[in-house]
């Protein structure tokens, strides 16, 4: 048991560093900004005028070409790196139409004086990443050195549009290689529920393989009435309904773990219901922080069990123990010398202290326990055996390029 529990907490540190980790390289909270127009000024830089002129040019190209294009200007990333922040930004705004991918967004940091167009996959072959280099080079930077950032700016939404006007767009095929994701969602959740109740022993497996085979055929006989792929309904449905099923029929072997996951998935369809129809979330920040708070919970709620044990086993070398750790919130609060900061950080460090200082001195009653236990029950058995203007885009390699004035 004291093995078991000095393994949680190794395991719990690193899930509350790693949660750590992915806060602290979140995007800023710009990314949240909604795309409801296609000219963004949050420096105030760009005129009335200018806006509306380069907003009409924009819609212009997209009622003719398909393409969108969105420009953005800002004072600064923060700690972000630009091209990490543009691809996150791209991908939330979801530029250009679903399967085509034909975005581009040009993003203007004017405090950090960086620069940078990203491209969208469908017309990486159009903007090419040096296209996109001259084009920051040769018609916006120039510019931006001078302080006229309009005429940068209007430069190289021209130079783009010009690229994408000499390119024959393809239309949106209805009849691609994929699979509509509502029928993904519909066999996952139907192999979780055949899964649940095949675990509880409410189902049969043979009943539970009739209904997927139903499921799949129904699926398929539509998928190839409208025309869409349909081998790959008959392969990719039976693959997710079994899996969904052996993870969810695992997880009811083990009620709390299977109601958690329940309730994160509820969690999670919250968040994209209000993502979808109230205003923009970062599924980022509003997972990882619960995530952490929850890691941190069970952290002290493992310290506790650790520290209930030691004062069974020895409530005098708990009481050094307990000194000890004292000692360390209070050399780590000193050493820190950040005011009333410093104390309240040397707390998360003694507390990652108390695990161990505490669990050293339950080791040796466990490890002995463990062993009459083993001792025992090897007996036992030895007796007994026998919104905005998105078009559902947003997929982006990197493509693009990034500058500096």
């Amino acid at each position: 048991m004291r093995l078991f529990l000095r393994q949680s907490a190794l395991g719990l540190l690193v899930m509350v560093f790693t949660a750590l980790a992915l806060a602290q390289t979140a995007p800023p909270a710009l990314v949240n900004v909604a795309l409801n127009q296609r000219v963004i000024d949050l420096t105030n830089t760009l005129d009335t005028s200018t806006q509306q002129r380069l907003t009409n040019q924009l819609a212009d190209l997209e009622q003719r070409k398909g393409a969108q294009i969105a420009v953005m200007l800002l004072p600064s990333t923060g700690d972000a790196d630009i091209d990490a922040f543009t691809t996150q930004l791209f991908r939330a705004w979801k530029l250009g139409r679903k399967g085509i991918d034909d975005g581009i967004l040009l993003l203007v940091v004017k405090d950090d004086r960086k620069v940078r167009i990203e491209v969208g996959y469908g017309l990486e072959g159009v903007v090419t990443d040096l296209l996109s280099h001259r084009i920051i080079e040769e018609q916006l930077t120039p510019a931006f050195r001078q302080g006229n950032y309009a005429a940068g700016v209007q430069h190289a939404v021209d130079a783009l549009t010009m690229l994408v006007e000499g390119e024959d767009m393809p239309a949106v095929d209805d009849t691609r290689e994929t699979i509509d994701e509502s029928a993904v969602l519909l066999a996952l959740l139907l192999g979780a529920v055949g899964g649940v109740l095949l675990a509880a022993g409410k189902l049969h497996w043979r009943r539970g393989l009739i209904a997927a085979l139903v499921l799949t055929v129904l699926l398929t006989a539509l998928a190839a009435i409208n025309g869409k792929a349909w081998p790959l309904y008959m392969l990719a449905l039976p693959f997710c309904m079994s899996i969904t099923a052996a993870i969810f029929g695992a997880l009811w072997q083990a009620k709390a773990v299977f109601y958690f996951v329940l309730g994160l998935i509820a969690y999670s369809v919250g968040l994209g219901l209000v993502d979808h129809y109230l205003t923009q979330v970062s599924f980022i920040n509003w997972l990882a922080w619960p995530m952490a708070g929850l890691v941190v919970l069970g952290l002290y709620l493992i310290l506790f069990m650790v520290m209930k044990a030691a004062w069974k086993n020895s409530p005098l070398g708990f009481c050094v123990q307990s000194v000890m750790v004292l000692g360390v919130y209070g050399a780590a609060g000193y050493l820190l010398e950040l005011g009333l900061e410093g104390w309240l950080f040397a707390l998360p460090i003694s507390s990652f202290a108390a695990l161990f200082i505490y669990g050293q001195g339950t080791g040796g009653s466990g490890s002995s326990s463990s062993s009459s236990d083993r001792s025992s029950s090897s007996s036992s058995s030895s007796s007994s055996s026998g919104g905005g203007f998105s078009g559902g885009g947003g997929s982006s390699g990197g493509g693009g390029a990034s500058g500096s004035w």
